[in-house]
């Protein structure tokens, strides 16, 4: 577990950084740019790029292709820009065709969108070896690259050059992330490896070795495992991002309330994506080794009885944390919407309906934790068989989802998003538990209250809760500088006694944080 938490600070402290700037930067770019152009770039633009890399690398970091054949795994690895191409040339097609927008963007700014993801798909090899190989600090570094160099680029770009179209800004800013990304992760590796700073490395004696060699062909296992969580991949996208498919291809909200539901999610899914995605990421590797190589003991009856508790300990403890995180964020989250909507947005969010939407996502913050790392140990725990019927849960889950998103959305506007995005998390939960009761057996699975925090925290979150709703009601209702001070003043006091309260008196937290701290001071 160690290991685990020692990957996740990077990732988290990358992400951390990334996300910061990336929150302040949007902060001008909301005040700056045209409520159409965000709407268009952030929703549907970004959706045809964010399509093409999740297809392209879901497969690739979360199959079993990790064969007897280093070779063939570094091939297969770089068939990513091969099949990011093809995806293109489809979305590309799918997007000129049905989306309701797609006649306003010139070809210069909808081919920068799937060009950069290409462009990044030539990185992936080095990331997926990072995440494999325990790299969390290059991956971490890596990620970081990509999420500010595109803000940055705009950023500058706006105060240097402010008669440029908008949308031209964006196009040229999507290939300076990508390249930088690229660059960064080449130079990174050439130099670990001539320089042998690495000891994960030690396998790889030249940079060439990181290179294909077509010679040594594919593992047929490998080309059928990135085959069956292709076809679940494509399921689970059109689960992960339903709305943005119905905002770009119905004309169900406008340019605008597609900003600002694409402002408010960008906050709300700070934590998700700061904390909950690096810890996924991590989790699910540190799982799939962990049972790759149990499931090879278990073949040479060789089995580990302590190695399988300890799997199941961290689970459990993994679950309790985004349990407890989940929680906080959702009581301090609902109270301080509209503060932190009008200071990050401004009127275009205040005005309309923006507190309302974060109040909303902090309460699926909870339920995207739980399910993050629920489906993580349930992907790693699957064989290919399993991950099929899986997939069948999720075709139906899909079609479910959609028309759940499209009837809210007609009666709940942007909410019903959201609403719909809780039930399906829901639903998942479930089968992702049912699944791991069996793998595990019931008698050893974690009790599903093991999310839950320990009756203290349980006591002094009610009491946040409440504290803050009066002082919003007293404060935070109010305008006037002083009076959003005292509100913010009041809500770091509890959120400063409610962290020392589970660091001191929950058991998980207490554990883990003394163990840091003998770790770095011995």
């Amino acid at each position: 577990m160690a290991s685990l938490f020692s990957s996740f600070g990077y990732n988290f402290g990358g992400q951390l950084i990334a996300r910061v700037v990336s929150f302040a930067i949007n902060m001008y770019l909301l005040r700056k740019i045209d409520n159409d152009v965000l709407g268009l770039v952030n929703v549907r633009l970004t959706l045809l790029y964010t399509s093409i890399l999740f297809l392209t690398r879901e497969p690739m970091r979360k199959a079993n292709i990790m064969g007897e054949s280093q070779q063939k795994f570094i091939n297969l690895l770089w068939m990513s820009p091969i099949i990011a191409t093809f995806l293109s040339f489809i979305c590309i097609f799918i997007w000129l065709t049905f989306s309701t927008t797609s006649e306003n963007v010139s070809s210069f700014v909808l081919l920068s969108f799937p060009i950069s993801a290409i462009i990044e798909t030539l990185a992936e090899p080095f990331a997926v070896i990072a995440l494999r190989f325990n790299l969390g600090q290059h991956f971490a570094i890596g990620q970081g690259i990509l999420v500010c160099m595109k803000r940055i680029f705009v950023f500058f770009a706006l105060i240097l050059f402010p008669d440029v179209y908008h949308l031209d800004l964006f196009a040229y800013a999507q290939y300076f992330g990508s390249i930088s990304y690229l660059i960064f992760n080449v130079v990174a590796f050439k130099s670990y490896i001539k320089n042998q700073s690495k000891a994960e490395l030690k396998d790889f004696q030249t940079f060439e070795t990181l290179l294909p060699k077509p010679s040594e062909g594919l593992d047929s296992q490998s080309i059928t495992a990135i085959s069956t969580m292709f076809s679940h991949s494509i399921l689970k996208q059109l689960i992960t991002d339903g709305s943005a498919y119905i905002m770009t291809f119905t004309d169900m909200l406008s340019l605008k309330n597609q900003a600002v539901f694409d402002a408010v999610e960008r906050v709300g899914s700070l934590v998700a994506r700061t904390i909950l995605a690096p810890l996924e990421e991590n989790c699910y590797a540190h799982f799939a080794n962990h049972l790759h190589q149990q499931r090879i003991a278990k073949h040479e009856k060789n089995i580990n009885s302590n190695e399988n508790q300890k799997i199941i300990d961290t689970l459990a403890t993994i679950l309790h944390i985004v349990g407890v995180i989940g929680c906080v964020v959702c009581v301090f989250g609902i109270p301080y919407s509209p503060t932190v909507i009008h200071f990050y947005g401004g009127t275009l969010l205040s005005a309309n309906g923006g507190a309302v939407l974060l109040s909303l996502y902090s309460a699926y913050v909870f339920v995207m934790a739980v399910n993050g790392i629920t489906e993580c140990f349930a992907m790693a725990s699957m064989d290919n068989k399993q991950v099929l019927l899986h997939g069948k849960f999720l075709f139906f889950s899909a079609i479910g989802h959609l028309t759940i998103n499209y009837v809210l959305c007609v009666y709940l506007n942007s909410a019903g998003f959201i609403v719909a995005n809780i039930i399906n998390m829901i639903i998942r939960i479930g089968y992702s538990w049912r699944h791991i009761s069996t793998f595990l057996g019931p008698e050893r699975t974690p009790s599903i209250f093991t999310v839950l925090p320990t009756s203290s925290t349980v006591v002094f979150l009610f009491a946040s809760f409440f504290a803050t709703g009066f002082s919003y009601l007293i404060f935070g209702a109010t305008p006037g500088l002083s009076h959003t001070l005292a509100h913010l003043a009041i809500g770091a006091v509890l959120f400063s006694v409610l962290s020392m309260s589970i660091a001191q008196h929950d058991p998980v937290f207490f554990g883990i944080i003394n163990g840091f701290l003998k770790d770095h001071t011995a």
